[in-house]
C-alpha cells in the first residue's frame, strides 16, 4: 500500500536515546601534553551545537522528549486511538501527529473544518450519541438514514458543509509544494520553490511542513472567498499524515530567511520539532545567526492581556500569537536546546528534582541524594581513613 511504498522509499534507522548518548570509559587512558588546535578551513560548514566528533548526527533531536507522552495523555476526542493516518511516518522520524482536535476533521470523509465539525459533535454528545456513530447521525446515513440533517444556529449546516479543508494524497500534487534550501551566488543560503524561483513570501509567511528531510512550503488559504474553494492548513501537504516539523517560514525579496515561527494549530509542534528543522536547516549551509525563531511557547510567554475599563472589573483577553512574538536568533535557540539535551542525556534534571523534594537540606544531605553514596562516600571515607 500507500505507505509500505513510502517505508521502502525512506526507512532509515532511527536513533534512540541509548544509541546516541556516547560515554567515556572510565578506562579510557587521558592524552598526554598539550593538544595542538587548528583552524577549520572557511569554508567548512560548522557542526551541530556541542556536539561531539564521536557522536553520530541528529543525536541532539532524539534526546528532547516530546510533550505528548502516553503516560500524561488524556483524551477528550472522537475516539481513545488518533486515525490511523495520523500515524503514518513515525517509524521514519516524523514524530509531529496530527492534534487531537483535528482527529474528527481527517476522519471526515469530506475534510469538513475541523472547527465547525468541534460544535456538531457537542452537540451529539449532549443526546446522548444516537446511533453511536457521529459521521452517521451528522450526514444521516446508517442508523440515521431519513432523518433530517442536524442544522444548528452556532454553525449552519450550509457553512458546515461548504467549509473544507484540502488534504492531499497523490505524490504528484505534494512534489508542487516541495521546496530547496541551496546557497545562493552571493554565498547566501536561499529558498527557491521547484521552478527554481527564489521564495518572497512577504510579512506574513507561509506555511511548511518538513517531512523525510524534505521542505514543503505554501500559502496558507484560512477563509474560502473568491478563487479559493477549500482552506489549505498545515494537514493539507500529506493528508493528515505525520511530520518531523510545522510551522511559519518568512523570506524576504532576496529569498532569504528572516523569521521562522512554530505556530501549526493542526500539529502544535514543541522543542523536538523545533529542533530538527533548525537541525535541517543548518546541515543545509543556513547560518543560524541569522534569522529568528519565535521562542514565546519554549519559555511560556503569557499572552494574556488585561483591560482596565473605566469604573469595571478586570478583563483578561488572550492575544494572538502574532502579537506576543518573543524573537531569539536561531543560534541561541539552538544552543538552549542543546544544553537542554546534554542535561537530559547525563540526568541533570533528574537530581534537580531530587533535590527540590529535600526540605530545607543540607550540603552533605544534597550530596548524599544525588550521588546514592558514589563518588561523596569515597572521598568521605579517604578524609576519615
Amino acid at each position: 500500500d500507500e505507505e509500505a511504498a513510502e517505508v521502502r522509499l525512506h526507512s532509515h534507522e532511527r536513533l534512540t536515546p541509548n544509541d546516541s548518548v556516547q560515554r567515556k570509559s572510565p578506562n579510557t587512558p587521558k592524552a598526554s601534553g598539550r593538544t595542538s588546535v587548528s583552524k577549520s578551513p572557511p569554508n567548512r560548514r560548522l557542526r551541530w551545537p556541542y556536539m561531539r566528533r564521536s557522536q553520530p548526527t541528529q543525536v541532539f533531536p532524539h534526546l528532547i522528549p516530546d510533550s505528548t507522552t502516553d503516560a500524561d495523555f488524556k483524551y477528550r476526542g472522537i475516539c481513545s486511538n488518533p486515525p490511523e493516518v495520523t500515524k503514518r511516518g513515525l517509524s521514519r522520524g516524523n514524530n509531529a501527529q496530527l492534534h487531537r482536535k483535528a482527529w474528527l476533521e481527517v476522519s471526515d470523509m469530506y475534510h469538513r473544518y475541523g472547527k465547525n465539525l468541534r460544535i456538531y459533535y457537542k452537540h451529539w454528545e449532549s443526546l446522548e450519541h444516537p446511533t453511536n456513530m457521529f459521521f452517521d447521525w451528522l450526514d444521516s446515513k446508517g442508523e440515521a438514514a431519513g432523518q433530517p440533517l442536524p442544522n444548528l444556529d452556532d454553525c449552519p449546516r450550509s457553512q458546515l458543509d461548504s467549509d473544507t479543508v484540502l488534504y492531499i494524497t497523490n505524490h504528484d500534487v505534494q512534489d508542487k509544494y516541495k521546496l530547496e534550501v541551496r546557497i545562493c551566488d552571493n554565498g547566501k543560503s536561499c529558498i527557491y520553490d521547484r521552478h527554481g524561483h527564489k521564495v518572497c513570501t512577504g510579512q506574513e509567511g507561509w506555511i511548511f511542513v518538513l517531512r523525510d528531510q524534505e521542505l514543503y512550503g505554501a500559502q496558507k488559504v484560512t477563509s474560502i472567498t473568491g478563487k479559493s474553494k477549500q482552506r489549505f492548513h498545515h494537514s493539507s501537504f500529506f493528508g493528515g499524515k505525520a511530520v518531523a516539523a510545522a510551522g511559519i517560514v518568512v523570506t524576504n525579496e532576496f529569498g532569504r530567511l528572516t523569521r521562522l515561527y512554530p505556530h501549526s494549530g493542526h500539529y502544535r509542534p514543541g522543542e523536538p520539532h523545533m529542533q530538527r528543522m533548525l537541525y535541517f536547516l543548518q546541515q543545509r549551509g543556513v547560518e543560524l545567526a541569522s534569522f529568528e525563531v519565535d521562542t514565546q511557547q519554549l519559555f511560556h510567554v503569557s499572552r494574556e492581556n488585561k483591560i482596565v475599563p473605566k469604573g469595571g472589573a478586570v478583563e483578561v483577553t488572550k492575544k494572538s500569537k502574532m502579537e506576543s512574538l518573543h524573537l531569539q536568533t536561531a543560534a541561541t535557540v539552538a544552543n538552549y536546546l542543546a544544553h537542554k539535551a546534554l542535561m537530559l542525556g547525563n540526568s541533570v534534571f533528574g537530581q534537580l528534582h531530587k533535590i527540590r523534594k529535600m526540605i530545607s537540606p543540607k550540603v552533605t544531605e544534597i550530596l548524599e541524594e544525588v550521588d546514592e553514596g558514589g563518588l561523596w562516600n569515597r572521598v568521605r571515607r579517604e578524609f576519615q581513613g
